[in-house]
């Protein structure tokens, strides 16, 4: 007798399959061109840094320190720039904009500390794009709360808050789960261990100016969104344009709150997530001008 076929068996196995402890995970292609460039240019932003603060005569602590900082704002940069616009063909924009941060950093200067508030704002992104092709999981929940709850704890109060507003938003928006209506509650919770910082921030007219240069310049991302051809790393399906809007939006209105109430220090802090909305607007001009220009030769 033939032996039976388990019509479960699938579906076991592609649970088993989605039973991981992180979902948001990215591989790192070192066969992709622009991934070698975001390298080396974060290598050479630190040995240039290093050289400069020794020949200004820093101390060694500050410089370890800096040069770091320099560098993670350069790859952070990089990485939140490929998420907010995941089109294929617009690399160099995330490119462009690690290389403003790093011209904006050793201007206004660097908070280590702010590695942590950039790890937020790239898991809070991929939440809502889904670019990994997974929804967040256990291992991603850890560190978007942990961040949340570490910058919220250090006097930025407003991290566990958006965090909490993102978690209900996500749910609500197609093919969104149903679980972060839980982890709002939990962000949410957070805010009575971190409390609030009820003095008035001081904010540097600078930061308004460069607030107001990266709004306008990524604006036209949301629209352009609706036309996007990118899709996941794991399934190689379309992302879903409504999530990838949610993506750009909540990455310029809670980007934009976070420094306004957190006032110079959160500003240095979110100079690669400026750099980035800067270097990918403008490269979308770039890229539509030559896409015009490349149509009306054709004709």
């Amino acid at each position: 007798m033939a032996k039976r076929e388990n019509k479960f068996a699938k579906v076991v196995r592609k649970e088993e399959s989605s039973n991981e402890n992180f979902g948001l995970g990215r591989s790192f292609d070192f066969d992709d061109w622009f991934n070698r460039i975001a390298i080396m240019g974060t290598l050479f932003s630190t040995i240039i840094l290093l050289i400069f603060r020794q020949v200004t005569g820093s101390g060694t602590g500050s410089v370890m320190t800096d040069s770091v900082s320099y560098a993670a704002g350069f790859f952070f940069a990089y990485l939140i720039g490929r998420e907010v616009d995941p089109e294929p063909g617009r690399e160099w924009g995330a490119l462009l904009g690690a290389f403003i941060t790093l011209a904006l950093e050793a201007v206004m200067g660097v908070d280590i500390d702010g590695v942590i508030g950039l790890l937020w704002v790239l898991f809070i992104c991929r939440m809502f794009n889904r670019t990994s092709g997974s929804r967040h999981r256990i291992g991603d929940n850890a560190i978007i709360l942990g961040s949340a709850f570490w910058m919220g704890y250090v006097g930025y109060w407003l991290f566990p808050i958006i965090t909490g507003i993102c978690y209900i938003l996500e749910s609500q928006i197609r093919e969104g789960y149903y679980r972060s209506l839980y982890l709002s509650a939990v962000a949410f919770a957070m805010c009575a261990i971190t409390g609030r910082n009820m003095a008035v921030p001081v904010l540097s007219v600078n930061f308004l100016y460069l607030m107001g240069i990266a709004f306008i310049l990524f604006l036209p991302e949301l629209t352009m969104a609706g036309f996007s051809t990118a899709r996941d790393d794991r399934n190689q399906r379309p992302l879903i344009k409504t999530r990838l809007q949610c993506t750009q939006g909540m990455f310029l209105i809670g980007v934009g709150l976070l420094i306004y109430f957190g006032g110079n220090s959160a500003g240095i802090i979110f100079l690669p997530c400026i750099g980035a909305a800067i270097g990918t607007g403008l490269y979308l001009l770039v890229y539509l001008l030559k896409k015009k220009q490349q149509e009306e030769q054709g004709r």
